[in-house]
């Protein structure tokens, strides 16, 4: 069994860790990355720290992390950037 405050404070590594580097992409430029439902609810101008913000359990996050933790995020956002 996975410790749920173990889990918590991953995650909020994750999410700290993620804004500092990836913070400013638009959503626009994820959703060419991740599909076109990426972050639905968000405006295409929005920008990855607006989600990790306002709505850091948004399931569209849930590949991001995963490449993240797998050491792919950094490849795939920098193609786009």
């Amino acid at each position: 069994m996975v410790n749920e405050q173990g889990s918590n404070s991953r995650q909020a590594n994750q999410t700290t860790d993620i804004i500092k580097k990836y913070g400013g992409m638009s959503i626009q430029t994820l959703r060419a990355e991740y599909g076109p439902h990426f972050a639905a609810g968000f405006a295409s101008t929005d920008t990855l720290a607006d989600i990790l913000n306002s709505s850091p359990d948004h399931a569209s996050l849930a590949q991001m992390r995963h490449d993240h933790e797998a050491g792919k995020l950094k490849k795939k956002l920098e193609r786009r950037a």
